[in-house]
């Protein structure tokens, strides 16, 4: 606020510094009086603003008024006290000294009166009120003993100034409450435009970083320019709510880019790594544990590939696979990988002394080219392809664990740093290896220091960047309370920081912001606004590199009529509502009784006069009410029960329409510009209402007309009229004129010309007569030019500050526009990120990673009964002979395969959600049962028996569980209730099922329109269900995986299945059985970590359709 108080003030030293110059010069032109001295009146004005001038010169001193807040009161009242003397002390003196007659009254009451309303530095508004009230009391006690002292109804004529000079006060504190909420209204869009800007800066940052850590930067920026292109296609269509669904499901928005976000790496060495024995202790540990143990070693992993600038691609369940040189090449890539492996091995030993687990790492390194992106329409996960990428996979799984196994082209690569030996035999019988005539070895981890750290030949140490760290692991059932807790506790600390920043920002904008076109305080202010402050906030730096200077400056605003510079912004500009519109329309009713009450203490009297009163007074009685309705409604009525944001609105039709119409009249330009009008003619016509009245009682008295009637015979008689009186009350209705806000201000200017044209005409033209007898401001001065100066003072003044007040609203509107607009930009940003993460992770995982920003913490998902599937397309895949130009083409069919599925995936309705896990080569790996409300509940296949005849837990429809023995009875009792249709969909393996049928035929439909001579895919499908964890393990790049028995076996079923069969385990098979489908059993089929185990084939017909047994209603009454 001191800048903006600074402004006016430099506007009012300005202002009256021109009204003085122009005051002399019409004295020192002007027809002096005989006996007339202007010498005094010169001496007054020049040396009153001089002192003016070195009073308030102090108020703009920044660091002087800092020191000391006292100085703007002092120079205010020193200056207001110098203007009352000088204005006083002429009228007094000529009284004194030249008996003029009339007496002369003071020039700048009016002036004076809103200088201390309006101009000066005072922020108390008791303080301008004491203030106005003392200069109101001395201009009457002048008015008293000199202006009307010969008057024999001084009395009266007095009465009438003091309500001049009330109405001036109330009209001038009225004017400064209003600009002081527009301005305040003005920081506070400014703050709300900084804070928002900060905030939604904070929570893009947030889940830009969350994508930075999933995607790399050049692929995550590619998708994201994409996606942004067509959300805002999406908004141009009035698709207003975007989301994941909408985004997929409107018109295959996504399929219409048909781009492939890959990109070739050369000289890059792929590093794969498993876990030794995991299948086998996946049937022993509990799922919890086993993946802590995996989250524990993920995290080390992690760790160790930042340390050695390797980057971690993604995990297939215990497998874990990186590459190093991408993004960003690395001359040391085959370097970095074999100190990771050797790393790996270490940290896996040391988990498995601490844990006593036998467990051990298989890792296999090569160096060659890869192809990296993502593919797929949704749940994007970072991956490479290649004949090289085979190759290294190949060399894990022919490795010896507790070594490295690389090939000759990583050996070449490692400058004979490392010690190694013979490759294995299973590697040199492996048909990719021999094929492409790959000789392996194997690296050795044999040196280590005192601390047990792996030291290389040439000395250097591979430190941890954490030993021995309890990572901490967030249960979803047992630590929600304490995660909601310090999710809060996160919230507030981010929000004060933000906050924090706003205030920074703030403080800095209120020394840029523009506070006028002309800035007249730039030349009395001494001291340079520095605007640049040292702070280290982020938000703060992003904020600074996002301002435009326009912001500040705000150039698009022509000089003179302050136009915008793209003219479509006029029209809106116009438009925008007026809230103040009711306020105006009340200050004009005051102002209306302060013009009826001068001209009635100055004897107006006549039919024309009444009249015009009467329907005026009725007119603006009218007005208040309609404008005030919708205010006072809002007020004291109370809020509607069914939304309690709003107002419950009049039931009444004519309460109703009353209220419509009073937010309208708000709302419309046109009907509030017709109001103004009226108004204004209003107040201009009862203010020079007594005028015609005056003239034509006197036509009466002569018989002639009013054109007839002569200077002569009128000052013969006893005047009818106060001319003053009339001058004042259209100062008032001159002030009316500018009051109203949302009017153009260059409308009102031609309002204000226009009256003081037509005045300047009465005066000198039609009635001039009666302005000659006037009392006058000066000796030898017109009393015609005196009263024309006020009227052009007045309009000067009052233009002055509606410019500033048109200036500070359109600097508002700008800042609007910019808000809104960045609002969009930023949630167009925030959406892009918004389906980028939730096109990783699962809607529900990817908010709990944004807001609490999770480090180093396990975040899991426990669930009972969840269908897991495996589906590999056969016959497709890369084939290692092909170069890597070639298999750019080969992923295009992967790429558009996936996208099919996803497609599908999207449009599947189901009770069930079907939810994509990820997809490892050719393989599309999706499960089912894991929302978020069916964590930790019992399975949903409780209420049925298995083959053996073992009676479960039955689940009872009021959601309890029952042991008792007669709960299958009552089961069957509610199955007749139930239909057998409802309690299928609600059952995992079936929709599970039923989804990989769906994507069979979407395959079989893509390879017959795309291979018509021959159809080679085939899908190859596993399936299991069972216990599950599901989560983020890692300390970076969190993907989201689940981990059991279930998901072993389902990928088992998958490997040792055959194309275009759905292979399952038994419990899956019994499941489907239970529900009436066709289970065929195919043997005894040996799996890794198991043993032999028993599967069965899903039967099913050419359209891919699930076959059913016979006689279903006998399956349903069984169950």
């Amino acid at each position: 606020m001191a800048r903006v108080q600074r402004s006016y003030l430099s506007i009012f030293v300005v202002l009256q510094t021109f009204v003085s110059v122009a005051h002399v010069i019409v004295i020192v032109t002007g027809d002096q009086h005989p006996t007339a001295a202007i010498h005094p009146d010169l001496i007054c004005y020049t040396f009153g603003s001089l002192i003016v001038w070195i009073s308030l010169f102090a108020a703009f001193k920044e660091g002087l008024v800092k020191a000391h807040p006292w100085v703007p009161y002092v120079t205010s009242c020193a200056a207001i006290f110098t203007l009352i003397i000088t204005d006083l002390m002429i009228p007094l003196y000529h009284a004194v000294v030249s008996y003029i007659n009339p007496p002369l009254r003071p020039s700048y009451g009016s002036d004076i009166i809103f200088a201390i309303y309006i101009f000066l530095p005072l922020s108390e508004n008791m303080h301008v009120i004491i203030l106005g009230s003392a200069t109101t009391i001395c201009y009457l006690i002048i008015m008293t003993m000199i202006t009307y002292r010969l008057e024999t109804d001084i009395f009266i004529k007095v009465m009438a100034e003091l309500v001049y000079f009330v109405c001036l006060n109330i009209f001038g504190l009225y004017f400064r409450l209003i600009n002081e909420a527009a301005i305040r209204r003005t920081f506070l869009d400014r703050r709300e435009l900084v804070e928002g800007n900060l905030l939604l800066k904070f929570a893009r940052n947030q889940e830009k970083e969350l994508l930075l850590s999933i995607l790399p930067e050049h692929t995550a920026e590619l998708m994201e320019k994409d996606i942004r292109s067509m959300i805002q296609k999406l908004r141009a269509n009035h698709h207003d709510t975007i989301n994941t669904q909408s985004f997929f499901r409107t018109g295959t928005q996504w399929r219409s880019i048909n781009k492939l976000y890959v990109q070739k790496h050369t000289n890059v060495t792929i590093l794969y790594a498993d876990v030794v024995n995991y299948t086998y202790i996946t049937t022993q540990l509990p799922v919890r544990t086993l993946v802590d143990v995996l989250h524990e070693l993920f995290v080390k992993f992690d760790e160790a590939a930042k340390e050695f600038n390797v980057l971690r691609i993604k995990f297939l369940g215990d497998c874990y696979y990186c590459v190093s040189g991408v993004p960003i090449k690395n001359k040391h890539h085959a370097k970095s990988c074999v100190d990771l492996g050797l790393r790996m091995i270490k940290d896996i030993r040391d988990v498995r002394m601490s844990r006593d687990l036998n467990i051990d790492m298989r890792i296999g390194i090569h160096s060659g080219s890869i192809i990296s992106g993502v593919i797929g329409a949704c749940k994007w996960q970072y991956d490479i392809w290649s004949r090289d990428v085979i190759i290294a996979n190949k060399m894990e799984s022919t490795g010896e664990s507790g070594k490295v196994h690389v090939t000759m082209q990583t050996l070449e690569l490692l400058d004979g740093e490392y010690i190694y030996e013979d490759g294995t035999e299973k590697a040199r019988l492996d048909p990719v290896l021999v094929k492409h005539n790959i000789q392996t070895y194997l690296i050795v981890p044999q040196f280590f220091d005192e601390n047990n750290f792996y030291v290389t030949p040439d000395g250097s140490s591979s430190s941890r960047l954490s030993v021995g760290v309890k990572r901490k692991t967030i249960n979803n059932k047992k630590e929600r309370n304490l995660i909601s807790r310090n999710f809060m506790q996160n919230s507030m600390e981010q929000f004060r920081e933000i906050m924090k920043q706003t205030n920074v920002e703030m403080a800095h904008e209120l020394d840029r912001m523009p506070i006028g076109k002309f800035q007249f305080n730039k030349i009395f202010s001494t001291s340079q606004v520095t605007t640049t402050t040292t702070t280290t906030s982020s938000y703060s730096s992003a904020y600074k590199r996002n301002e435009v200077d326009s912001n500040h400056r705000l150039d698009n605003l022509s000089p003179f009529f302050m136009f915008f510079e793209n003219k479509r912004w006029e029209w809106p500009f116009m438009k925008e509502p007026d809230l103040m519109l009711k306020y105006s329309i009340l200050m004009s009713f005051i102002v209306f009784i302060c013009i009826f009450t001068v001209q009635m203490l100055n004897y107006a009297s006549g039919y024309y006069f009444w009249s015009m009163m009467f329907a005026s007074g009725v007119i603006l009685l009218v007005a208040i009410p309609i404008t005030w309705f919708k205010k006072l409604w809002d007020v004291y009525t109370p809020y509607s029960s069914e939304d309690l944001l709003k107002v419950r609105r009049p039931q009444n039709t004519v309460l109703r329409t009353l209220y419509n119409f009073s937010g309208k009249i708000m709302e419309s330009f046109t009907i509030r510009t017709i109001i103004y009008v009226t108004v204004i003619l209003l107040l201009v016509t009862c203010s020079l209402i007594y005028l015609i009245e005056c003239n034509f009682d006197q036509n009466n008295e002569s018989n002639s007309s009013l054109m007839n009637v002569t200077e002569s015979n009128f000052t013969a008689k006893k005047y009818c009229m106060n001319s003053w009186s009339v001058t004042q009350c259209l100062t008032l209705a001159i002030g009316m004129v500018f009051l109203f806000l949302r009017i153009h201000f260059i409308l009102k200017a031609f309002c204000g010309i226009m009256i003081l044209l037509f005045y300047a005409w009465v005066i000198f033209y039609e009635l001039h007569y009666i302005y000659d007898n006037s009392a006058s401001m000066n000796p030898g001065m017109n009393p015609k030019v005196a009263h024309l100066m006020l009227i052009i003072f007045t309009v000067i003044i009052f233009h002055w500050i509606d410019r500033q007040s048109e200036y500070i609203a359109r600097v508002d509107y700008n800042w609007k526009r910019q808000l809104l607009k960045q609002k969009e930009e930023a949630e167009i940003t925030k959406q892009t990120n918004k389906i980028l993460v939730e096109n990783i992770l699962p809607t529900h995982v990817a908010e709990i990673y944004i807001n609490r920003q999770l480090k180093n913490e396990f975040y899991n998902e426990e669930y009972k009964n969840v269908a897991v599937m495996f589906a590999t397309i056969t016959n497709m895949e890369i084939n290692t002979d092909i170069s890597v130009e070639n298999e750019k083409s080969v992923l295009k069919v992967l790429n558009e395969i996936i996208c099919d599925f996803d497609e599908k995936l999207q449009y599947f309705d189901g009770y069930l959600k079907v939810e994509k896990i990820k997809v490892a080569g050719w393989t599309y790996m999706a499960a089912c049962g894991l929302d978020p409300g069916r964590c930790d509940s019992s399975s949903s296949l409780g209420p049925f028996r298995s083959v053996s005849g073992i009676t479960r837990t039955s689940l009872m429809t009021n959601g309890r569980r029952s042991l008792n023995p007669r709960s299958s009875e009552v089961l069957n009792q509610q199955t007749s209730r139930t239909s057998l249709s409802t309690r299928q969909s609600n059952n995992v393996t079936i929709v599970m099922t039923e989804f990989a049928l769906e994507l069979m035929k979407v395959l079989r439909d893509f390879s017959n329109e795309n291979f018509k001579q021959n159809s080679p895919g085939k899908l190859r499908v596993g399936i299991s269900n069972g216990k599950v964890m599901a989560g983020v393990v890692g300390s970076s790049k969190p993907l989201y995986d689940i981990w059991g028995n279930a998901v072993n076996m389902a990928s088992r079923m998958d490997s040792t299945g055959l194309p275009g069969r759905i292979q399952v385990t038994k419990q899956s098979a019994e499941t489907l059985q239970a529900y009436g489908y066709q289970c065929e059993y195919r043997g005894q089929i040996f799996v890794k970590g198991r043993g032999k185990i028993p599967t069965y084939f899903v039967n099913i017909n050419d359209n891919y359709e699930l076959l059913k047994n016979i006689d279903t209603s006998d399956v349903s009454t069984k169950l």
